[in-house]
């Protein structure tokens, strides 16, 4: 199979998208609640701990991209490979951008 012209199904499609998106958010919102502690307090006041607000906020915004991109047929216009070369991606450089802060702080 040449992954190159390939396609996804739309739903497979949408999630690799939303993942990819929400991979990032997971890294900004890391870094604002420990730079900016007022934030870090609301959301530890949320849930109890500022870690199950974060998580929480990951899973929906996954989900509700995962549906907005299914419903609208946005991801199903790109191709597998760079579907999977955005995904490769932005989970390095959220990585990347997780040990830098951490390193620094």
């Amino acid at each position: 199979m040449n992954t190159t012209t390939s396609k996804l199904d739309g739903m497979s499609s949408a999630l690799a998208l939303a993942a990819a998106i929400t991979v990032l958010f997971n890294t900004s919102l890391a870094w604002f609640k420990d730079a900016y502690a007022p934030l870090n307090t609301f959301m530890a006041h949320l849930t109890g701990h500022h870690w199950i607000t974060h998580g929480l906020a990951d899973v929906l915004l996954f989900v509700v991209l995962g549906l907005i991109f299914a419903n609208s047929g946005t991801a199903d216009k790109i191709e597998a490979g760079k579907l999977t070369l955005t995904l490769i991606i932005s989970v390095v450089v959220a990585g990347l951008g997780l040990a830098g802060w951490f390193f620094l702080t």
